[in-house]
């Protein structure tokens, strides 16, 4: 084997088993998130909607479609069921009226804080074994990988 094809190859193993400590962190983040929303009655679709209107009150569904990790025909879904139990209601834009902005029910906030504490406590754990430098660090370098990926996505 050639010294170039070796390194390919190394390369590629190495990116292999990056690739597949993501995904092991992202499936056992998953699941652990999964599990305590459960005990809410709650899947992570319903905790991302309350927790990006909870930050951002007044946002647009097609914002808000945008934000989440869900198809946006089912953040519509979502919306349609959240709406109907009270957790949040959709209010018309004052200046554009083909615009509805979304606000989470007084019910919808106490939800959406006990969900936000829930994945605090998880990240929490979750980055609790890496320094301050270190979390910088994992930072730049998801941030470097997921600009590789920027352009593909769409």
């Amino acid at each position: 084997m050639t010294p170039k094809k070796l390194d390919s190859s190394v390369r590629k193993a190495t990116s292999d088993k990056a690739w597949f400590s993501v995904v092991k962190a992202y499936n056992l983040c998953d699941a652990a998130l999964n599990k305590r929303l459960q005990e809410l009655g709650l899947k992570v679709g319903e905790h991302e909607v309350l927790a990006n209107i909870a930050r951002s009150p007044g946002i647009t569904q097609q914002a808000l479609a945008n934000r989440c990790f869900v198809a946006r025909s089912g953040v519509s879904m979502l919306l349609t069921r959240m709406e109907t139990q009270s957790l949040l209601c959709r209010e018309v834009d004052a200046r554009d009226g083909r615009i509805k902005r979304l606000y989470l029910s007084p019910k919808g906030e106490a939800l959406a804080q006990q969900t936000l504490a829930i994945q605090d406590e998880i990240v929490a754990k979750m980055m609790s074994a890496l320094s301050n430098g270190e979390l910088k660090e994992l930072k730049r370098l998801s941030e470097l990988v997921a600009l590789q990926l920027a352009d593909t996505s769409g």
